[in-house]
């Protein structure tokens, strides 16, 4: 790890980075609206009522898609002005509360799991931003119904990580992704600091999760046509590369 504490660095970042982030995303890049969206609205088939959390919702705006499909939402982040953002977004939906919560800290998660639990718990584009994920995998199961599950996205690590060159044209090279590493790194074009990011092979994911007695149920690693992108978009130039991965997770 890069400095004595990388999450304390890392909320400092987006602290900062918080209102341009927020300029940049408003309701959901053509990144998300593209790759990420879809297969989130899809598993979660809403239909009004259900009770959901967004672990890490930066400025809001899955929760409010998720809102108006009726949802009650409770979007919890670590930074403070990535939340500020998410209120002055959300102030028409009364069906949207947030809070600050860092999703590393066990305490705060313990505050968490009193608000009550959960039908379902999306973390998308988030675990690749934190230095350690045991106490939020740990705390899974206290916070889902049951038969409640749990999505996340992430960059995927094969494929859109610090580890991949996008070299030759058309393809990438990959090297080291089996180490675990951090980095410091910019997501998006004209992104003004580097974020800290934290690269985990795959299975570092899928056994902490097995280890706390979920089971995986859904899998998606999405290409879309290049058309559905903005012109020279990197990926729009490598359509059948998936950036991303999502997965659903039930309780056993």
């Amino acid at each position: 790890m890069q400095g004595e504490n990388p999450d304390k660095e890392a909320k400092q970042i987006w602290d900062e980075l918080g209102p341009w982030w927020d300029a940049s995303v408003k309701e959901g890049d053509p990144f998300h609206r593209a790759f990420i969206f879809p297969v989130i609205e899809r598993w979660l088939n809403l239909k009004g009522g259900e009770r959901i959390l967004d672990a890490g919702c930066g400025n809001g705006a899955l929760s409010r898609r998720m809102a108006k499909q009726g949802a009650e939402v409770y979007g919890v982040d670590f930074s403070r002005t990535l939340l500020n953002q998410a209120v002055e977004r959300s102030q028409n939906f009364p069906n949207i509360r947030f809070e600050e919560v860092d999703l590393t800290d066990a305490t705060h998660l313990k505050r968490l799991a009193a608000v009550g639990k959960f039908d379902r718990i999306i973390s998308s584009m988030v675990l690749h931003n934190m230095s350690n994920l045991h106490p939020f995998f740990k705390a899974l199961r206290g916070l889902l119904k049951p038969q409640g599950y749990f999505i996340f996205s992430i960059p995927h690590p094969c494929f859109n990580s610090s580890s991949v060159l996008f070299k030759p044209e058309g393809g990438l090279t990959l090297t080291g992704y089996i180490q675990q590493t951090t980095n410091r790194m910019r997501s998006k074009p004209g992104q003004p600091i580097e974020q800290l990011v934290f690269h985990r092979p795959v299975r570092e994911y899928f056994n902490l999760l097995i280890d706390q007695g979920l089971v995986m149920n859904g899998f998606e690693e999405p290409c879309v046509a290049p058309k559905l992108l903005p012109k020279g978009n990197l990926w729009g130039q490598r359509p059948s590369i998936p950036p991303v991965l999502l997965a659903r997770w039930v309780m056993t």
